[in-house]
């Protein structure tokens, strides 16, 4: 039996980490939020190297985007790029037009296939390349001329490539003319053939070849399909999962920031080049972030899941499921981190503090999500305390205009039609710019409901730049990144790959014993983002290896020619560049790497599924979904939180079996190898707000129970109601939904999960409260207000156990470990429990 978690894990998270995520921002009233935030003595925030704003467009149906001087992205999803003061323009001639703004995005193997059980797959199938498949890869682009991408005689492997910040180059003019290259209101871009990307290569062409000077897109695509470099001879080592797959690569930013426009064309570009191929698609995406309602109903979640579907097989999108997991204390405040959430009663006032340094030119963004129903007026103090935004009423909004061009807007559930807020999305927007002294901004909250609040930072308060914007009491439930929150796309949790490796240069260094928890491979990293949604959409699905991952690594982000990128970790001995492994590879890590391991397999199953049904694809988003949950395996290291984890981890030996296993019974489960997992830690005494359970059935041998139609399956549940009793998915995998009941606050709810009468783990105890902080008891209710209990005011602990913070970029105090005690346990000892 595996231990329960003890204790919350959160960890300061490394600078390497924040390189491999992107900090992404969704949907906010554009009319409002540009005019109020604007100041014409600066440049606006959320304005391009242009000056242009991003602007989606929700189309109506039957609106023609092209008669509107827009580009259709994705299904009912528009763009077009303006000036900051022909947005107002723009929007008067256009009333019946929803039209929303974001900040801009910026960027968030050889061991990894003994954990996804890759190679069993492949001896089972005779398949497992990802041959016939296309592979697509949105992110910083893509080192064209790295072996791992081209075959054995050097051809290119990438079919089609559409690369941004550069202008059209006429080789495909019609291509460029439909994805909006070449209009002025759209993001410039080229498009390449495989057949163009040859002749640069051989020197037949004059056209520049593509880069990726960030490296981040071609360590993803490395891991998703890179081969291992079959061009340069030898026995391939760093090979991705599917390395016969056929490459569609777009970069949809040159400045490393995407919007969300920029996104949905993207994944618009890849899903056409495969239909045109006629190869099923699958889409990475290693990109989220904290800004938006998290519930689905943003514009990049609704495009994006728009693409995919029960009426699109063959198609597939993953999306990493975030970094900010991380929670962590200083000089005994916190927890510290991106989310956080409250619930707001009449006659109480709740103050929200956000910590910040001092900025020059900091940019911050808080979205909060309410319940249907909720009435919550939002206002804002700055730092000092002074007052920024009185109390702004729901349908209202308020502006702030100061010293040192600073600036504020608070808008709060503007429900008009002309934004994408409505009485089913009922959220506010605050957002802050300019200058201002270290402290605390303060969100005050006033009224009746439940406040959901993510915080995100830019500019000089970027948590890339150090501590950035964080709430002084956060949780680290409920931060999966957008847009991985939605429920019907593939989020992805992190597992650890690797605890120690062998730099190039240097002799093998590891990850070392830290606050008393001894690292072990296969751990769920301590920074993977954790669900719930805010409705309780168990999230992520699956958990895949993400730290510390050696893939591809692009030239320009080589550290011994570029230093400062991706693979310069802080701290390295002497200097030496730790992260190169050999002379085309680095080590990373992040959900970036995570969720490339799972587009990979995605892509076995449909080569696996057309190979079974005549060239024909009939897996789903849905079904592909269900069949990595069926197959995954419990991690053999330590899961401190099951709400990082998902169902559990990647197996795609576990998956095939899912697919392929006969209807009858394969022999009774095991209770000690099966297990269930809760989508929350804790349980809202409503029966609106479910916690999914996830039943996974497993034999003797550790093989999926197949042929068990689950009625010798009992849930009990005490001090609480089942909302929906336990229900068969697929083969071996079982779900079922508890809730706390009306009234029962600040009591436990024990849940119990028996097969054949046997307990499958012990019973699980959750408090129960209206949220995370009466459920633990560490927040006072007063008629004067809402006050943090002395022990969560003083204390570094977090609401569901210690905070424990770990710098990873402490690496640069590993002692080397000699290369004669390779195969030792030894490890050396490193400060790296500051927070």
């Amino acid at each position: 039996m595996r231990a329960r978690p003890l204790f919350a894990f959160a960890a300061a998270l490394p600078l390497i980490l924040l390189s491999a995520a992107f900090a992404h921002a969704e949907g906010a009233p554009a009319r409002s939020l540009v005019r109020l935030l604007h100041k014409p003595t600066k440049v606006h925030p959320l304005a391009d190297n242009s000056g242009r704003v991003a602007v989606s467009v929700a189309l109506p149906p039957g609106k023609d985007a092209r008669s509107l001087g827009l580009l259709e992205v994705a299904p009912g999803v528009g763009a077009i790029r303006l000036a900051p003061d022909e947005i107002d323009t723009f929007a008067a001639a256009h009333p019946d037009l929803a039209l929303t703004v974001s900040p801009p995005l910026t960027p968030l193997l050889d061991v990894s296939g003994t954990w996804t059980r890759v190679e069993a797959f492949r001896a089972a199938t005779g398949l497992g390349t990802g041959s016939g498949v296309v592979v697509g890869i949105i992110d910083t682009g893509l080192d064209v001329a790295h072996p791992d991408f081209r075959t054995a005689t050097g051809k290119t492997r990438v079919a089609w490539m559409l690369q941004a910040g550069r202008d059209p180059v006429g080789l495909h003019p019609e291509i460029e003319e439909r994805f909006g290259c070449t209009a002025s209101t759209q993001s410039k871009c080229a498009v390449f053939s495989g057949a163009d990307l040859d002749a640069m290569m051989s020197g037949q062409s004059k056209v520049d070849l593509p880069r990726d000077p960030a490296g981040h897109g071609t360590h993803v695509a490395g891991i998703a399909a890179g081969n291992g470099g079959l061009m340069d001879g030898g026995t391939p080592k760093y090979v991705g999962i599917a390395p016969e797959a056929t490459l569609v690569i777009a970069s949809p930013s040159a400045e490393g920031k995407f919007d969300e426009t920029d996104i949905l064309n993207a994944a618009r570009f890849i899903f056409e080049v495969g239909e045109e191929l006629g190869l099923p698609t699958v889409v990475n995406l290693s990109v989220g972030g904290d800004f938006g309602p998290h519930d689905g109903t943003s514009p990049s979640e609704k495009g994006l899941a728009a693409l995919v579907g029960d009426d699109k097989p063959g198609r597939a999108i993953v999306v990493a499921a975030g970094n900010s997991g991380t929670l962590y204390g200083r000089d005994d405040r916190g927890p510290f981190g991106i989310h956080t959430e409250v619930r707001v009663t009449p006659g109480a006032e709740v103050r929200v503090p956000i910590a910040t340094p001092a900025s020059k030119r900091g940019h911050g963004y808080v979205w909060i999500t309410f319940r249907p129903g909720d009435e919550v007026s939002v206002g804002l103090e700055g730092p000092g305390g002074s007052s920024w935004i009185r109390l702004v009423d729901p349908g209202d909004e308020l502006g702030y205009s100061g010293d040192d061009n600073t600036t504020a807007a608070v808008i709060n559930r503007l429900v008009n039609g002309k934004t994408p807020m409505t009485a089913e999305t009922n959220s506010a927007v605050v957002a802050f710019s300019g200058a201002w002294d270290e402290g605390a901004f303060t969100i005050r909250l006033s009224g009746h409901g439940d406040a959901h609040l993510w915080v995100t930072g830019q500019g000089d308060v970027s948590p890339s730049g150090g501590s950035g914007l964080a709430f002084e009491k956060a949780v680290r439930q409920g931060t999966i990144a957008i847009p991985a929150s939605h429920p019907n796309l593939l989020a992805v949790g992190c597992t650890l790959n690797r605890i120690g490796w062998d730099p190039l240069t240097i002799e093998p260094i590891e990850l070392v014993p830290a606050n008393g928890i001894d690292w072990k491979p296969d751990d769920v990293c301590y920074f993977s983002a954790a669900g719930p949604t805010p409705f309780g959409v168990a999230k992520p699905e699956i958990s895949a290896p993400g730290g510390f991952i050696a893939a591809a690594m692009s030239r320009d982000a080589d550290p011994r020619l570029v230093p400062g990128g991706l693979f310069d970790g802080a701290g390295c001995p002497k200097g030496e560049p730790c992260y190169v492994v050999d002379e085309r590879h680095a080590v990373t890590a992040g959900t970036s790497m995570s969720a490339p391991h799972v587009a990979g397999a995605v892509a076995l199953l449909f080569e696996l599924d057309r190979n079974r049904n005549g060239g024909q694809s009939t897996l789903t988003q849905a079904r592909v979904t269900e069949l990595l949950q069926a197959g995954a395996r419990w991690p053999t290291g330590t899961v401190r939180h099951e709400t990082q984890l998902g169902v559990g981890a990647l197996d795609l030996e576990g998956a095939r079996r899912a697919f392929e296993e006969e209807q009858g019974p394969s022999g009774p489960p095991s209770v000690e190898k099966s297990w269930w997992v809760l989508s929350s830690a804790y349980a809202r005494p409503d029966e609106t707000w479910p916690v999914w359970g996830t039943i996974e059935l497993r034999r003797e041998d550790g093989e999926i129970a197949s042929g068990i139609a689950g009625t010798e399956l009992e849930l009990s549940v005490t001090g609480g109601v089942v909302l929906q009793p336990i229900t068969k998915v697929r083969h071996g995998l079982f779900r079922f939904a508890v809730a706390g009941e009306r009234g029962s606050a600040g009591s436990k709810m024990v849940v119990d999960v028996r097969f054949a009468g046997r307990s499958i783990e012990s019973p699980r105890e959750l408090a129960i409260g209206e949220d995370v902080w009466r459920a633990n008891g560490t927040l006072d209710a007063t008629s004067g207000g809402c006050a943090w209990a002395d022990e969560a005011r003083t204390s570094s602990r977090s609401p569901l156990g210690p905070s424990i913070g770990v710098a990873l970029a402490g690496i640069g105090l590993w002692r080397r470990r000699s290369r004669k005690n390779e195969g030792s346990s030894t490890r050396a000892r490193s400060d790296l429990d500051r927070a």
